[in-house]
């Protein structure tokens, strides 16, 4: 019986969502933190390589690091703004799908902010070195799939692709975002049209959908 005095208050806590909403937050300044310590250490490496290149390069590499900090300072505030709008949610019947909405839409955002800094910042440092962006981040080919190149164009391809890739990505994922509340809006008329007519979920929603 114990077990059950200790467990009801948590199982009603995860009912209601305030457990949930407070975990998701939680994670949400988590990653917001990290964000900015993970952002310090590639910021380092930047450095590091920027200062074996030649004078070009590392004044190329000096001005992408200093795009890459306003990103990595945009990614914090969109994780907090996010942990906020998580932490501001009403009560609702559907306790996690406003949430998913919330973080489909952080990841476009993310993603989008990532995208613009990497763009503009290897596009300046092409311009300045000559060089491939990829060079100074090894590891964006991956992410952001991009050409990549030492001349004038290459670095204004570099750019646009960067971008167009980032600006599809907030798109799809604010779609995804807002899918998820029409859904439960959906799922929602369709409870009170069954409570109003005294019938089953199932047959209501085919009079929804005739």
């Amino acid at each position: 019986m114990w077990a059950i005095r200790f467990l009801r208050p948590i199982l009603k806590a995860l009912d209601q969502g305030n457990a949930i909403r407070t975990a998701v937050v939680l994670a949400l300044r988590i990653l917001g933190v990290l964000s900015v310590l993970v952002g310090l250490y590639v910021l380092i490496e930047i450095l590091k390589l920027s200062f074996q290149l030649p004078t070009q390069g590392t004044i190329g590499g000096l001005l992408f690091a200093i795009v890459f900090i306003a990103g990595v300072a945009s990614l914090f505030q969109i994780f907090f703004y996010r942990a906020e709008s998580v932490r501001d949610l009403g009560e609702s019947p559907f306790t996690v799908i406003p949430i998913f909405s919330i973080l489909f839409r952080t990841l476009g955002e993310t993603y989008a902010a990532s995208g613009l800094a990497v763009g503009v910042g290897g596009c300046i440092f092409v311009w300045f070195s000559g060089m491939s962006p990829v060079q100074l981040l090894p590891g964006v080919g991956g992410i952001l799939p991009a050409p990549a190149g030492g001349t004038f164009l290459d670095g204004v391809l570099f750019l646009v692709w960067v971008c167009a890739a980032s600006f599809t990505a907030l798109i799809v994922f604010y779609f995804l975002g807002e899918a998820i509340v029409v859904i439960a809006d959906i799922a929602r008329n369709v409870r009170s049209l069954a409570r109003e007519r005294g019938v089953t979920s199932e047959q209501a929603s085919k009079d929804v959908a005739a």
